[in-house]
């Protein structure tokens, strides 16, 4: 099975914005060692939790501190840019380091409707102008804008001898048919909500692929351990982010030496509630992604997880990439 890991950027109380950066780029250079496939960076934006507001520039730094590994988006949120902004972009990554460069495009706004009109200043959120965007941008950049479009004029420079892969992250198996329709690749977060019909890869019949296309992928967040004791100790800042979130707290992460009684308590309990997180041994997380993969028929699976330690981050996706094999 083909293992790859996508990154939010926690910053961890005790930590600085530049030290959580660092540790990524520590945590990717792992993980090439380890021969993971490709690494992704999110973007969020207006959260002082994530430091992963600017996934294209965290790309150009990630690629080039690392050699083999595919970098890439995941995702970049199509509403906030142009069109050829984009294209120009992901060109320039690509011909920088060729054959390395993925482009994952989301249609969400990464982030609250107020931060999402400072970026856009209003002109693109509704989902028809989301998608036509994603159109126009594939078309830029694979050189299929039609005679009279208004751009069809204008090419995109420098252009690369490879395209990066072209992605689209969704979470149903109606954007997995259009993501089809457009022989993109797709991405399934599965992690956001800790679903995903087991039928949702059937929508997806991309025709026409060439190459790079025809791939698909689920997200899944994960804490393994030596044993389940220690995996659910492990999971205390990912299950306090959940909860969080769903309740509309004030997010914060924290190591669990870190939480006091009453925060632990409550990420307990959240546990019995939020199957979003696979929890357990390294065999029984192992065992699940590899049913999840084989009943879900994803041609790859992409960890996440929250943990401040980069060697015990690290250790984790060893350990499971071992039992995958």
């Amino acid at each position: 099975m083909r293992l790859s890991a996508l990154e939010q950027v926690p910053l961890f109380d005790g930590f600085t914005p530049h030290q959580a950066l660092e540790d990524m780029v520590s945590l990717a250079r792992g993980l090439e060692e380890l021969d993971f496939h490709r690494f992704w960076i999110a973007e969020h934006h207006n959260t002082p939790v994530f430091m992963s507001s600017a996934p294209e520039l965290v790309m150009a730094h990630l690629l080039d501190r690392t050699s083999r590994i595919r970098i890439g988006s995941g995702g970049v949120m199509a509403m906030h840019q142009g069109s050829l902004q984009m294209a120009e972009k992901f060109f320039t990554l690509a011909t920088l380091f060729p054959g390395r460069v993925d482009m994952g495009l989301g249609r969400a706004p990464g982030g609250d409707m107020i931060s999402a009109r400072a970026l856009n200043q209003g002109a693109t959120i509704d989902p028809g102008s989301i998608n036509a965007l994603i159109d126009e941008t594939l078309a830029f950049m694979r050189g299929t804008l039609p005679e009279g479009h208004p751009y069809a004029s204008v090419g995109v420079y420098p252009r690369p001898d490879e395209l990066p892969e072209l992605w689209l992250l969704g979470s149903s198996g109606q954007r997995a048919a259009w993501a089809g329709t457009r022989n993109m690749n797709y991405a399934y977060a599965q992690f956001f909500s800790g679903q995903q019909q087991p039928e949702v890869m059937d929508h997806y019949l991309p025709e026409n692929l060439s190459e790079g296309q025809g791939q698909t992928l689920s997200a899944l967040a994960v804490s393994a351990a030596a044993t389940e004791a220690e995996a659910l100790e492990q999971a205390l800042p990912a299950l306090s982010f959940r909860m969080c979130l769903r309740l509309g707290r004030p997010v914060r992460f924290q190591r669990p030496e870190q939480m006091s009684a009453e925060d632990r308590e409550d990420a307990l309990r959240w546990a019995q509630r939020d199957r979003s997180i696979i929890i357990g041994t390294y065999d029984q997380v192992a065992q699940t992604i590899a049913n999840f993969a084989r009943n879900h028929r994803v041609d790859e699976v992409m960890l996440i997880s929250y943990i401040a330690d980069v060697s015990q981050k690290l250790a984790q996706y060893q350990e499971l990439q071992r039992r995958l094999g």
